[in-house]
């Protein structure tokens, strides 16, 4: 190929990518409607239509994602003064939403009480899929017609305490009262606790709550020691649910591995390698330093695993059936991974979490992207 052509199908790749990202004023003429978008039901056209044959399909034909969340847990997911809701699980759902419809906007929350109900309602299908701090358990996975995508955040389960209990770690705590909320049964918070106490011979006194609210309102009445819930969880909820923030300290160590994806229905495998890869173009695209801020500079890119992440060279869209440029509309749409955790958990939030085992793995973490190519 000449060097012209070279340059003019860039410049055309570019000039899709840009429109589609939101920039379609810049630029000069209309552009064409992606083949996976034609044929799309029309305002007005006959709704009764043969069921979806995929989860695609489904969103597809809706017009948009129905993602269940937390909905209260700020940093992960929840409104902000506007309504809008934010966080990582919410920006997760945007990047799906990115994918599969080219248009990030159009996913609709649906909060989830607890982690039990949304996996009975993606098992009946109400959801396409549970962004909700869901822990990845063997019982979860085989034991319901659900089945997890990729690991978007490390977890374990860790104990808010008063500062003024002058304690640095759960080894720390015997003879206290640890306070704990959720429903009763195996393989729950209690459970962790009860081991844990019963390794280290401590003597807790251990209580379980309903809702988080309630140990709240114990902890700042001195009835509990000790809040355990998952780390990212305790470092939200100190910040937004305490009066005095400054006054409770998150111990560092935590005594369970919880490994938190998206959930999606089971069988649908197309849907699940979706979901599953929007994960890891968000990691690789913070690895080959992809951000939502050069996208345009790096359509040229000499690496050429950065060109096909951005559809200039084909590849990513029909295994998953998408356009080849459906990482750049995710990227476009929300960032790579380390832009979504900073903006809702990190340094440029409220909460100022470490990224730790969320870093990437050249940094320490665990976060490795699997290759897209």
């Amino acid at each position: 190929m000449s060097h012209t052509n070279s340059k003019t199908e860039r410049t055309t790749v570019m000039r899709h990518l840009l429109a589609g990202l939101g920039l379609a004023a810049l630029l000069a003429a209309p552009l064409p409607t992606p083949a996976w978008a034609q044929g799309a039901p029309q305002a007005g056209q006959n709704r009764q239509q043969a069921r979806p044959a995929t989860t695609l399909d489904a969103v597809r034909q809706r017009g948009h994602l129905l993602c269940g969340v937390n909905g209260g847990l700020a940093g992960f997911s929840a409104p902000d003064p506007a309504g809008v809701m934010r966080g990582l699980d919410a920006d997760f759902c945007r990047a799906v939403a990115a994918a599969a419809l080219g248009d990030a906007t159009k996913v609709r929350f649906v909060t989830q009480a607890t982690v039990e109900a949304g996996l009975d309602a993606l098992a009946a299908r109400r959801i396409d899929v549970l962004a909700r701090n869901a822990t990845v358990t063997l019982t979860r996975d085989a034991g319901r017609p659900v089945t997890p995508t990729a690991v978007i955040f490390y977890d374990g389960m860790g104990f808010l305490v008063p500062r003024a209990l002058n304690v640095t770690s759960p080894r720390q705590l015997g003879g206290r009262t640890v306070c704990w909320a959720g429903a009763a049964g195996p393989g729950t918070a209690g459970a962790n606790i009860e081991s844990f106490d019963s390794r280290h011979g401590l003597n807790l006194t251990i209580r379980r709550f309903d809702t988080p609210a309630e140990i709240v309102t114990a902890m700042e009445a001195g009835t509990c020691h000790a809040f355990a819930a998952d780390g990212g969880a305790l470092a939200s909820r100190r910040v937004t649910d305490f009066r005095a923030p400054d006054q409770w300290l998150v111990l560092a160590e935590v005594i369970s591995r919880e490994p938190l994806a998206p959930f999606v229905h089971a069988g649908d495998d197309e849907w699940r390698g979706l979901v599953f890869w929007v994960t890891h173009l968000l990691l690789g695209a913070e690895y080959l330093g992809v951000s939502s801020a050069n996208i345009a500079e790096n359509l040229g890119h000499a690496d050429p695993r950065v060109r096909q992440m951005l559809g200039v060279l084909p590849g990513l869209g029909r295994p998953l059936r998408l356009p080849d440029d459906w990482g750049a509309r995710v990227i476009g749409s929300v960032g790579n991974y380390g832009e979504i955790f900073e903006r809702n958990l990190g340094r440029a939030s409220v909460f100022g979490m470490d990224r730790g085992l969320n870093d990437q793995w050249t940094r320490g973490g665990l976060m490795y992207s699997f290759p897209t190519r």
